[in-house]
Parts: structure tokens; sequence; C-alpha cells
């Protein structure tokens, strides 16, 4: 595997399912912003891929460059290799429902001792606790090099969600974690804080941004004209109907 250009300073580095990031089966994509003078990692994967999307980033920095990694959210899928990230000398940044989650490794608030007993994780995967050195909030701003990430609350798949947006190149990137996906599609689970009408807001306020790119944690990407994929999700929750999830097959 290694490092995959997508957009003018944005970078596959990790992934569960792409076959040339592929670090873990188990694994979010994990992208890599860089300007050449810094950058940010979004999203660390479950931990169990973590030499590898370590080694494709040192394809195109030194990690200890970065600002640090941003988890959207504490799934293990996203954030469990943040232990090693930190380890790696890369700072942790999240929202405080995910510092507070990863201090302790609680995998019940994560959700991670259901999913294993559900079989999405291998059935000796633990969550590695983990310190978070900056904790974000909806309205900061992430300095990366030259470009500046904005961060915005978006709450409904599970409890602290974040996405970014960052505009550099004539266009706006929206990296959505697991709140939207390619078509429109969202992520609606069986679990204790993922929350239907949180969600709506979520999506709805982000279907007013003017975003040209939708990079999500699995799945197809939508490199250009990512709107109408956005506006189609919340036209559904406008008509108090969920939109398709992307957890279901067609």
């Amino acid at each position: 595997m290694s490092a995959v250009p997508l957009l003018d300073s944005v970078w596959l580095v990790g992934s569960g399912t792409h076959p040339d990031a592929l670090t873990d089966p188990h694994d979010c994509h994990c992208y890599l912003i860089w300007d050449g003078a810094g950058g940010l990692l979004v999203d660390t994967g479950t931990g169990l891929g973590t030499r590898r999307w370590l080694a494709a980033v040192a394809e195109v920095c030194d990690p200890r460059a970065l600002t640090g990694a941003v988890l959207t959210h504490y799934h293990a899928d996203h954030a469990g290799g943040a232990a090693a990230a930190r380890a790696a000398g890369i700072p942790l940044l999240a929202g405080a429902e995910t510092a507070e989650a990863l201090a302790t490794g609680d995998e019940v608030r994560t959700s991670l001792a259901v999913a294993r007993t559900a079989g999405v994780y291998p059935d000796g995967y633990r969550l590695a606790p983990a310190t978070v050195d900056r904790v974000l909030a909806g309205g900061d701003t992430i300095a990366a090099g030259g470009l500046r990430v904005e961060v915005v609350a978006a709450p409904g798949h599970c409890d602290g969600h974040l996405v970014l947006l960052l505009s550099t190149g004539g266009r706006t990137m929206l990296f959505s974690g697991d709140c939207l996906f390619a078509g429109g599609r969202v992520s609606i689970q069986a679990l204790h804080d993922c929350r239907l009408d949180r969600y709506a807001e979520t999506v709805i306020g982000l279907a007013g941004r003017d975003v040209d790119t939708l990079l999500p944690g699995h799945g197809p990407f939508v490199l250009d004209a990512a709107r109408p994929d956005i506006q189609a999700a919340a036209r559904s929750f406008r008509r108090l109907v969920p939109p398709p999830n992307v957890l279901q097959p067609d």
C-alpha cells in the first residue's frame, strides 16, 4: 500500500477497503492533509493497521511535523489507533466526549463492547487508552501549515461527532467521518447514542454549506459536485424520514 493522492493537499493513507491504501479490514478511511509546510491526519483507524498508515504518511511528510491527528469520533475504527499515533509523536485532537472516552479506553461508552459481541471486531481486540492533547469544539479552527481547517459539531451518528471543512485550491472539502456518505447516505446503528433528531439537525445544517468534495470515513469519495448528495440526505430528514442507511445493502 502507499499514500493515494486524491486532491491538492489531500491523500488517503489508510483504509479498510481501498485496495491501494489498505491498512486493516477493520479500519476507516484515514486522510492526510499536507501543504508542504504542515498538515493534519484525519482519524487513526483501529490501531491494527497503524504501522502501514504511518509508512504511508512518511511517503509524504515526517509524521512528527503534523499539527496532529483529528479524531472525528470515538468509535474504534476511527479512534482505536489514537494511542499508537501519539506514541509515534503525533498529538491528538478530539471533541470532549471522545477525549473523555479515550482517557480510560471506555468500551461501553464507545460501543466497542457491543460491536465486538456482534462480530464487528475480532474477539481479542481492545481499545487502548489515549490522552488527547487538544480538546476541540464546533467553531474552532486548526492551523496546519498555511491551511486552516474548520471544526463543525456533527452529533447524530454518535455523541460528540465532529466533521472538518477545508477550503483550498478553489474548493471546499468536507471530511465527514461517519456523518455523511456518497449518495446522501447516513450511518444509523442500534446504539445508545445514535440520535436521529440530532442527526437531522446536523445534516440539514451541513446542507447549507457550500461543499464541493465529500470525503467520508468509508466507501466512495465524491470529489466533485458533492452538494447534491448532502442536500438529498437533508431533504429526507426534513420529511422526517431517515435517509438511506449505508450499513444496509440496496
